[in-house]
């Protein structure tokens, strides 16, 4: 190799690093000026304003949102006779009507507050621009939230000064320590007690089980409906009887001789009669709270609990119906690596603002551990206690938790079967050939992890650029293991770490995307 050939791969490197430096604060600055027009444009929106008694917390780009969707934010906050003036700019889409609520919510104690706002009623005109939102309740500021602390602190300071002072000395210890055996007997006999009745309570659970699930198809019908069928079938009674009645004397034996269809008429009338007569005995249990069905007539407080558990599981079933799933496949290429790094996640989100990720990573550095061994006693020449660096080839598993603050995204959890920590920064964009926004079309994300790898120096940092020129579509380039120098293995030459750059892409779809694709897939 010529003196010129290292001189040029010596400033090759740099260079590179130089470059994509340089590159990634261009995006960084043209995201940060995208954030600063404002995600809401002038011509989607409408600019109103409210007064507010404390305006502390509320800043420029402050989030207006509603129903936990952000469809504004704070455009000024000026001081106007002695109150403060908010000028908001909402979406003219979210259709906010003149008597609508705005209310200032705090999000944490640091102080950090957020506006919400209630849209009003459908019968109210819409709010246009230069409108004043009238209905406005203030949160309750941070120093009063303290003052109340420090009144609560008082309290429990007087209640421990007056337990040490009932508690001190030989009477004080004498009735604690009866008070201790006093629980502990209660304890035991408690014990004995669960033990003898843990039978008969899963046997009552099973009865329990077995009435709910046989009176949940009556609970749906209402009460009066019920009694209303009850107090029918008393009135058919009468009426069959009174019909009996009649029959018989018209069937009644003359000259003491009977056809036999006279008989087979009578006996049919009997089995009617017996019949009615059980009809009758229902519904009198029925009635007077007898059985099954009449303990639910009868019992206010079954039906209640009946109620309200049938209610909980309407709501356990509508928030696992409304759970998104989002499935994403992706390759990248590693260049100093020379071979592909592949991922399948799943992305579950319970609500806008969060979701939980789960990754399976196919990574073609492999998991390395770092072992100790000593030899006693030691060869000739060799250390007594020697390193041994092992790499495999396995899956890695990520698991993380986001929080998701407008166009920011905060990550945590395991990376790579590593703890670690991320930061997400999206910008929607809505391309001239589609006739929607697409979520996250330009996306920069930095990930911190392996902190205390021993065959690293420094914690293992990545920073990537997702590009979405499509949905369910990205391409992806970035730079992987910035802060540490290339590491291989000089047996097998496999790169075990260090900056290393990628470009790949991946695809992206939800349970809706597989709900529109199996319409379309034809059915025998």
């Amino acid at each position: 190799m010529s003196d010129a050939e290292k001189a040029v791969k010596q400033w090759m490197t740099p260079f590179k690093v130089g470059l994509f430096v340089l590159v990634a604060t261009g995006v960084l600055i043209a995201f940060w000026n995208f954030i600063g027009q404002g995600r809401f444009g002038k011509d989607e929106t409408l600019l109103v304003h409210a007064y507010f008694q404390d305006a502390s917390g509320l800043a420029s780009q402050t989030r207006v949102q509603a129903a936990g969707i952000a469809i504004g934010e704070v455009v000024d906050v000026r001081l106007e006779n002695g109150r403060a003036l908010v000028l908001l700019r909402l979406a003219k889409k979210a259709q906010s009507r003149k008597d609508a609520v705005l209310r200032k919510r705090s999000e944490s104690i640091l102080g950090d507050f957020v506006l919400d706002i209630l849209p009003g009623s459908p019968q109210a005109p819409l709010l246009e621009d230069g409108d004043e939102i009238l209905r406005v309740l203030d949160a309750e500021g941070i120093e009063q939230i303290f003052s109340s602390l420090t009144k609560i602190t008082d309290d429990i300071s007087q209640v421990t000064a007056a337990l040490r002072e009932s508690l001190s000395g030989a009477q004080g210890t004498s009735s604690l320590t009866e008070i201790v055996d006093n629980m502990v007997k209660i304890s035991r006999s408690l014990e004995r007690m669960m033990e003898d009745t843990s039978g008969k309570l899963e046997h009552i659970l099973s009865n329990v089980d077995v009435v709910s699930q046989s009176l949940s198809r009556i609970a749906l019908s209402e009460e009066s409906d019920i009694k209303q069928i009850v107090k029918n079938i008393e009135g058919v009674t009468r009426d069959m009887r009174s019909v009996m009645a009649t029959l018989n004397a018209l069937l009644s034996p003359t000259q003491g001789q009977e056809s036999e269809g006279v008989l087979g008429v009578k006996n049919s009338i009997q089995k009617l009669e017996n019949s009615l007569a059980n009809i009758e005995e229902l519904t009198r249990k029925v009635k007077e709270g007898e059985g099954t069905v009449g303990k639910l007539l009868a019992d206010e407080r079954l039906g209640q609990r009946l109620s309200e558990t049938l209610e909980d599981i309407a709501d356990f079933t509508q928030r696992l119906t409304s759970l998104n799933l989002e499935v994403d496949v992706r390759s990248e290429y590693l260049f100093r690596q020379g071979q592909a790094k592949n991922t399948f996640g799943l992305r579950l989100i319970p609500r806008p603002d969060k979701y939980y990720r789960i990754e399976l990573i196919d990574d073609p550095r492999g998991s390395t551990s770092v072992s100790y061994i000593q030899q006693n006693p030691p060869n000739a020449g060799s250390p007594a206690v020697q390193k041994q660096t092992v790499t495999t080839d396995k899956l890695k598993i990520s698991a993380e938790f986001a929080k998701r603050y407008s166009l920011l995204t905060l990550r945590f959890g395991i990376i790579e079967s590593s703890g670690g920590i991320g930061i997400d920064l999206g910008v929607p964009i809505k391309f001239p050939y589609s006739s929607k926004w697409i979520e996250n079309a330009l996306l920069l994300r930095v990930d911190a992890f392996h902190f205390s790898a021993e065959n690293l120096d420094y914690p293992r940092l990545r920073a990537s650029l997702r590009f979405s020129p499509l949905e369910h579509v990205y391409l992806q380039v970035g730079m992987d293991d910035i802060l540490n120098r290339p590491n291989r293995d000089l047996t097998t030459n496999k790169y075990l770490g260090g900056r290393d750059f990628f470009v790949g892409g991946g695809i992206y779809f939800t349970d809706e995307d597989l709900k529109s694709l199996f319409t379309l897939v034809p059915t025998p």
